[in-house]
């Protein structure tokens, strides 16, 4: 298991797999310069290569107007991600994972309020190959 921690965000995969778990640090408050962080620190921990991506949004406490556009772009937020499952514990990031569900994007995303379920899911599309929508 690889492990890449940074003051944002903590990632994690299995020996040589593009299925990439990420978990944010408590309490973020997430403005358009932590975005660009957090897509910063994800695609240089995948080597800039396409991944499916679980995604633990449960620290998350608030997503700016800015940040959120650019976590909806092509070549911003969504970039290089196959498939997403994002999972919350709270109505706030459930709320925000739901937005990010809702939008435009070339690949499959559902929301989970656990990690098994969310995994379970991924590791289905990424068997079945159903990544694009």
């Amino acid at each position: 298991m690889e492990t890449e921690k940074s003051p944002l965000t903590i990632f994690n995969t299995a020996d040589n797999t593009d299925v990439i778990f990420a978990e944010f640090r408590a309490n973020l408050e997430v403005d358009l310069s932590t975005a660009r962080q957090i897509v910063a620190n994800r695609l240089d921990f995948t080597g800039n290569k396409k991944h499916y991506l679980v995604l633990d949004m449960s620290n998350v406490r608030n997503v700016t107007a800015e940040a959120k556009k650019f976590l909806q772009q092509p070549e911003g937020g969504l970039k290089n991600i196959l498939g997403a499952a994002l999972i919350a514990s709270n109505p706030v990031a459930a709320l925000i994972a739901n937005v990010f569900i809702k939008t435009p994007k070339n690949f499959q995303a559902k929301f989970f309020y656990n990690k098994q379920a969310a995994l379970d899911w991924i590791y289905l599309k990424k068997q079945t190959g159903l990544s694009v929508i």
